[in-house]
């Protein structure tokens, strides 16, 4: 696993620690006051609620707990599922102590409150931010019979559909890329998404789609499974039902004028409503 990717739990654990360390330090220094929000990017992290609730009660003071959920062992094809044991009920304790969680979708939403202990009005569907400031950078070029698979090498994204597509449809003058199978940069990668036609999922699970969306913000057209998160934000014309079906939409985007979907550029500004909206 590449340092610093947040499956090397390791690294994520030592960072987030960190993080921790330093909100205790705010506390005893007495720099951190009743009201105050400890935001976090990434609340699925063991540890960080029960401290900020330890230290209230000690400090006797009320600090805030706000940030986004990606994902949990509540959804059955995650790998996190593999923890449910164990992290079901600290993902119970977080949901209790924290004050407001934003999470990408309604889809995320429904998932939670069907399957874990919340009041529902703490999860909040804002979507999630893009890197709007680098995607804008990306030069425009001519798109490139080039498809794209971006989802990550795990039994949940099935990547070896991507292959068997590749198979099927590759000697048709048409490129079949699976990103994580290359070392690109990002501004490497985002160069890629500016030239390709078509970016491709397989995915078991899904609770907002980064990289479709990334791609779907360089004008790449996504072909998607009819499930997940995925109604919530693409029209039926880019969702497909069954492989054949897939390989077949492909096709049709590659050698045809299928206008991609928009992808609304507004999250950031939704967001940040929400996040500090005291």
């Amino acid at each position: 696993m590449k340092a610093g990717s947040f499956l090397d739990a390791e690294f994520t654990i030592r960072f987030k620690a960190a993080q921790i360390a330093e909100v205790a330090r705010l506390y005893r220094e007495d720099t951190i006051d009743s009201g105050d929000i400890v935001w976090s990017s990434d609340l699925w992290h063991p540890g960080l609620p029960e401290s900020i609730a330890y230290m209230n009660y000690f400090a006797k003071k009320n600090v805030k707990l706000r940030g986004l959920i990606h994902a949990g062992s509540w959804t059955d094809t995650d790998f996190v599922r593999d923890m449910e044991r164990w992290a079901k009920n600290f993902e119970d304790t977080l949901f209790d102590i924290a004050d407001e969680i934003y999470c990408g979708s309604d889809f995320i939403k429904d998932d939670i409150v069907k399957k874990r202990i919340i009041q529902p009005d703490k999860l909040v569907p804002t979507g999630f931010p893009l890197d709007t400031e680098n995607l804008d950078k990306v030069k425009k070029v001519e798109k490139e019979n080039l498809v794209i698979f971006s989802g990550r090498n795990v039994d949940e994204k099935q990547p070896w559909l991507f292959k068997q597509m590749r198979d099927k449809l590759g000697d048709n003058n048409i490129e079949f890329i699976n990103t994580l199978e290359h070392n690109f940069s990002k501004e490497e990668y985002y160069n890629l998404l500016s030239k390709s036609k078509v970016v491709v999922s397989f995915a078991l699970q899904e609770n907002f789609g980064y990289s479709v969306q990334e791609a779907v913000y360089l004008d790449c057209t996504p072909i998607l499974p009819n499930r997940l998160v995925y109604p919530e934000f693409y029209s039926k014309e880019y969702l497909y039902d069954t492989f054949d079906e897939a390989c077949k939409m492909v096709s049709n985007a590659i050698y045809s004028d299928i206008t991609p979907p928009i992808v609304p550029r507004d999250y950031q500004e939704s967001i940040e409503r929400w996040f500090w909206n005291d």
